[in-house]
């Protein structure tokens, strides 16, 4: 107890000096504790297309963006992509992913975000526990739902939230959360590593001794070049882009929880990505758009699955990525690329807002 006392006045004592004071803890003492959960093993994945049948988006008006304080412009997409399971299984398909851009290429290139020495990547992990200085941390203070999204802008010397109050309680979890700071994009040289302990990232580069995770595979990555725009429509509960963040060229978006996201064997389904919003302009320039008249279009598109029944006992996450060029057609009401639909037939949405349905026209 006399030990207990003198750590609680350390650490009160720390903090009017302006200190960081942070000492481990044992899982023993915390009665409610998120447990950590090893990596499941790898099983075998589902074998899933995805193709862009129809594509038609149009540009609306150009304005200010207070928030911002830049210019930004409006626009209307439709997207229809064919979503097939080659499995012989039933699988999950938990989101799919539309980009139009300039220049789209698998693998890596020299503007590329994953090697470039222009970009500086961050990534995030966790592990069952980590050594610091000699000391063993096994247990995290996490203080809201948000800690991930905001902990480059914290790292930064950033404060994202302002006056706005970050999501959910906090809580106690078994294991360490790591942030690292890589020079010369995601795939670049590590430079410094950071750890939540206890709610404060610190940095512990240098002084850390942790099991790493793999690295990702180059050859699954994908390059994108000059987008025009881009979202991802996850099709099971997640987070969606806030507000600040659908003026730039990607969001991504969920679709109601009640949507059925079960593909049976060899089933295909047509997925909508649809939505009307502002980009800014410095991304969806003039000039660009000129050049759509003229020149197909990248596209990258992507879908994530899983087998059917496997959430929880082995992992058969998996993605699919295809990239083709488009040549988009100039109508009176944008541009448009349509590869299914006759003069006589129209998409019916359902009632989630994700899936179309072929119907002639009345």
């Amino acid at each position: 107890m006399a030990t207990t006392k003198k750590l609680v006045f350390i650490g009160i004592l720390s903090l009017l000096v302006g200190t960081v004071f942070a000492t481990p803890l044992l899982v023993a003492e915390l009665e409610e504790i998120k447990p950590y959960k090893d990596p499941l093993p790898k099983g075998t994945t589902a074998d899933v297309s995805v193709d862009v049948i129809y594509a038609n988006f149009s540009i609306g008006d150009t304005w200010l963006h207070e928030d911002s304080n830049r210019n930004v412009t409006d626009i209307t997409y439709f997207v229809v992509l064919n979503v097939t399971n080659n499995s012989d299984e039933c699988a999950e398909v938990t989101s799919v992913e539309f980009t139009a851009a300039k220049n789209v290429t698998k693998g890596i290139t020299g503007d590329s975000p994953f090697v470039s020495d222009k970009f500086t990547g961050y990534s995030g992990w966790e592990a069952e526990g980590a050594w610091v200085d000699g000391i063993w941390y096994n247990v995290t203070w996490v203080p809201h739902n948000n800690f991930w999204i905001n902990c480059t802008s914290i790292i930064q010397g950033q404060d994202m939230w302002g006056e706005d109050s970050p999501e959910g309680e906090g809580y106690w979890m078994e294991g360490v959360q790591i942030m690292d700071k890589r020079e010369g994009g995601i795939l670049g040289t590590i430079t410094s590593t950071y750890m939540n302990m206890n709610g404060t990232w610190v940095d512990v580069t240098g002084r850390i001794n942790v099991t790493r995770p793999e690295e990702a595979d180059p050859k699954d990555l994908v390059t994108v070049s000059e987008p025009l725009f881009s979202e991802m429509k996850c099709l099971i509960p997640g987070t969606s882009s806030g507000m600040e963040n659908w003026v730039l060229d990607g969001i991504t978006t969920n679709t109601d929880a009640d949507f059925n996201k079960r593909w049976l064997a060899g089933e295909s389904r047509l997925i909508a990505i649809t939505n009307n919003r502002s980009i800014l302009t410095s991304i969806l320039s003039p000039s660009k758009l000129e050049l759509v008249k003229t020149e197909p279009v990248s596209i990258k598109l992507r879908a994530h699955h899983r087998i059917n029944g496997t959430l929880g006992i082995i992992d058969t996450y998996s993605f699919t990525t295809k990239i083709k060029s488009v040549q988009f057609e100039t109508t009176p009401q944008g541009y448009l690329y349509n590869t299914v639909l006759s003069d006589d037939q129209m998409f019916m949405m359902d009632e989630f807002g994700a899936e179309v349905f072929i119907e002639p026209r009345n």
